[in-house]
């Protein structure tokens, strides 16, 4: 595959970072240019309100890089992931692992480097909805019915806690309300996908109670298709339904209670051979092959985007319900607030893992996982000089896994078909106890200071079991538990009534753990923790029809949590697995975001953000295939230099009744390496090559009903996020990018 030279690099950020630098402050000129006395001069943006701080406040007003989606937007961007948002979001990464549910989310270069099928799923980004933690279930809920998505950069330990060192993903659910309500969608696009919404709102008692319900279904035949007779490939079926309640009996009492369950299988993990072996396939399953992966009648990407040979069906999914109880009390100047929530999922894979049309190697592997959680805080109300918040959280994750390795019937070892090659039983859980306080003093109208401190204790208990050819090959039942304080301090300064600077210093931490190899001399492996120095100016110009948020920090981290994992033959002639968690000693990450929203005309809205990281590790000596490698200097995984993204939208009249509107979409991310393994390799498909991706929609709306045709990934480019490795023949597997064409009908109630 060819290489891109340095120098054409550098030159295509050049390029991509003035196309966007074009899109956010070259449109956006002709406001200076407007007269005092035009009619279009009493325009001006909306005002995002935000809960970052657990309270709602203006995204002008809050001292940390947020990056807010609102309802509308979410519509118009027809968001139905987390990767439709974070790619959006300036100095954010994912990578993927085909499927849904199987992303690790980096911001600022802070990323989880630890297996997503662990029992108790470890995270450096706080996930929350409606208040409650659900990242120990999923990095990927249902957007649907959705008031506001919030992706906070850099350390949220104060509010947001339980291992939030990179950021957080605070979402929120449209509330149940007092008008009665009816939205249905229904849409087709590529691949035959179908997909069905409906929402539902009824006030039951005015003022008092009312209920909201929503629910959705897609179906796809997919785009990877199985040559193989037993037919299938990725082909998909996704169900959410959720139901919400809203109960006030007074003006001072609010009660919210949520139920949701969301059901997803598809046919196998996503993905195409590369035609490169990893390093365990090469030299161990498939050493009669001399290093050259069987192209199996289907090729290797980018030849071959869409087809795969397995010999046995495969399964790939998450089913996964939660409920979350809310109860706020308005005292006379403060609110107690009590968040209750319990999260259950399943995730699973299954089937052929050889990856080819020989019957060489299939599994099962099951993740139960369970969390439970309480917190109570305390605020104050009012227009005081003095605002605060005081509260604690209580928390238990619990997982176990079962996984199992089959011998096929034409295995590389003569083995008898059944034969359970590997096995692995996992029982993990984390218990966790938080107290934190944060008030802010407003010395005068323009300079206010920001204190707060979160105390963390954790005790994590793991119990494993490793069987390899029938012969228990490792075992372990440990415990450890960890403590913290986390503190924070900011300064805001207001410049005027439209412009506001802050600077921050917080900490974050991620508890340690217990090592799964009994023959490791340390049984546990350190916390990490990080120290963030930030600062940002926020601005709404020209009679606020501009908005500007600048944000610029500097990040040290010390003890990232790394594993390591070495696929071996033992001397009984046993497929077995050196694997553990290392600490890397220290790294650190500077950088800056900048993110621009304009009002151009009535009818023309643009947004563009800008995002630079440079992340590299400082002082690391990490186990890679069998070798202490130092790779101090080096650009940690999953961080690319520069992210990129712009939108406009153009809306006008087509009847008295109906408003047209023509939208683009386009971003942009810089090349990284996706795991720390793959730092020691060059080349396809370890280096995963930068990407830019276009989107276009245009639509026409009423009150009532509204109909968008739309084109993602309009220019048809090639790219991946990542490659990842199973015991495929044809080698490491890639993602592939896809075009997707489609239609979407709305109708609702006025």
């Amino acid at each position: 595959m060819p290489h891109i030279s340095n120098v054409k690099n550098k030159t295509r950020q050049a390029t991509l970072l003035s196309l966007t630098t074009a899109l956010g402050f070259g449109l956006l000129m002709p406001l200076t240019q407007l007269q005092a006395a035009e009619a279009e001069k009493t325009l001006m943006l909306e005002e995002i309100t935000v809960t970052a701080q657990r309270r709602e406040q203006s995204l002008q007003d809050v001292p940390v890089s947020v990056s807010a989606f609102t309802s509308v937007a979410i519509e118009r961007n027809m968001f139905d992931g987390v990767s439709d948002y974070l790619s959006r979001t300036p100095n954010v990464s994912f990578i993927s692992t085909g499927g849904r549910d199987r992303k690790s989310i980096s911001i600022r270069g802070i990323t989880n480097f630890l297996s997503v099928d662990q029992d108790v799923r470890p995270s450096t980004v706080a996930f929350y909805l409606d208040d409650f933690s659900v990242g120990g279930g999923t990095v990927n809920p249902p957007m649907m019915d959705i008031e506001r998505i919030e992706v906070l950069r850099g350390p949220q330990g104060t509010y947001f806690g339980r291992n939030a060192v990179g950021g957080a993903i605070n979402v929120t659910t449209k509330k149940p309300d007092n008008d009665m309500f009816a939205e249905a969608k229904i849409g087709y696009s590529s691949f035959n996908t179908k997909d069905l919404e409906a929402i539902i709102n009824v006030p039951l008692i005015k003022d008092v109670l009312a209920i909201r319900g929503n629910m959705k279904w897609t179906k796809s035949d997919g785009n990877i298709k199985n040559i193989n007779p037993i037919g299938g490939g990725n082909e998909s079926e996704y169900v959410n339904g959720r139901i919400a309640v809203r109960y006030t009996p007074s003006d001072r009492l609010t009660i919210d209670i949520n139920a949701s369950l969301t059901d997803e299988e598809a046919g196998m993990r996503e993905g195409v051979p590369s035609g490169v072996f990893s390093e365990f396939a090469k030299n161990t399953l498939f050493g009669y092959l001399n290093g050259q992966p069987d192209p199996d009648g289907v090729g290797f990407w980018p030849n071959n985007t869409n087809k795969v040979n397995f010999n046995r069906p495969q399964s790939a999914g998450t089913k996964f319900w939660y409920t979350t109880g809310k109860i706020a009390y308005d005292f006379d100047e403060m609110t107690l607030t009590s968040i209750t929530g319990y999260m259950d999922s399943k995730g699973y894979l299954s089937g052929d893992i050889d990856g080819g049309s020989t019957d060489g190697w299939y599994e099962t592997k099951d993740l139960f996982r369970d969390s439970i959680s309480e917190e109570l805080r305390l605020q104050s109300t009012g227009d005081s000089a003095l605002e605060w918040t005081v509260g604690g959280l209580i928390a238990q994750d619990k997982g176990n896994v079962e996984q199992y390795t089959y011998a096929g019937a034409e295995n590389a070892f003569a083995l008898p078909e059944g034969f359970v090659v590997t096995e692995t039983q996992t029982n993990g859980k984390t218990t966790s106890f938080a107290l934190f306080g944060e008030a802010t003093y407003r010395f005068t109208d323009k300079l206010s200071l920001t204190g707060g401190l979160r105390y963390t204790h954790e005790k994590v208990e793991s119990v494993q079991v490793n069987v390899s050819g029938g012969i228990i090959s490792d075992s372990v039942d440990e415990e450890a538990s960890f403590s913290d304080f986390s503190p924070k301090v900011s300064l805001g300064y207001e410049i005027d009534d439209n412009t506001t600077a802050y600077a921050t210093i917080s900490k974050a931490f991620k508890s340690g753990g217990v090592q799964t190899n009994q023959l490791l001399a340390e049984k546990t492996y350190d916390p990490e923790t990080l120290w963030n120095y930030e600062a940002g100016v926020k601005a709404e110009l020209l009679d606020r029809r501009m908005r500007v948020n600048l944000a610029a920090f500097y990040m040290k981290w010390k003890n990232l949590q790394t594993e390591f994992q070495d696929g071996i033959i033992d001397g009984n002639g046993n497929i077995a697995f050196v694997t553990g968690i290392e600490n890397a000693e220290s790294a650190r990450s500077y950088g800056f975001e900048a993110e621009v929203t304009g009002m151009v005309t009535e009818n023309l809205v643009v947004n563009a953000s800008v995002g630079y990281l440079n992340a590299k590790y400082e002082n690391f000596v990490s186990y890679i295939e069998g070798n202490n490698v130092r790779l101090d200097g080096i650009t940690i995984p999953n961080s690319p230099k520069w992210t990129l993204s712009a939108d406009a939208e153009y809306n006008f009249p087509v009847t008295s009744d109906y408003k047209g509107f023509v939208r683009a979409e386009w971003f942009y991310r810089s090349n990284i390496v996706s795991k720390k393994d793959f730092l020691i390799k060059t080349g396809f498909p370890y280096q995963v090559p930068g990407y830019n991706s276009t989107n276009i929609r245009i639509g026409m709306e009423n009150e009532q009903y509204s109909i968008v045709a739309y084109v993602e990934n309009l220019f048809d480019k090639q790219y991946y996020t990542n490659a990842y490795q199973k015991a495929f023949i044809g080698g490491l597997f890639v993602e592939p990018s896809v075009r997707t064409a489609g239609v979407r009908l709305t109708f609702k109630t006025n």
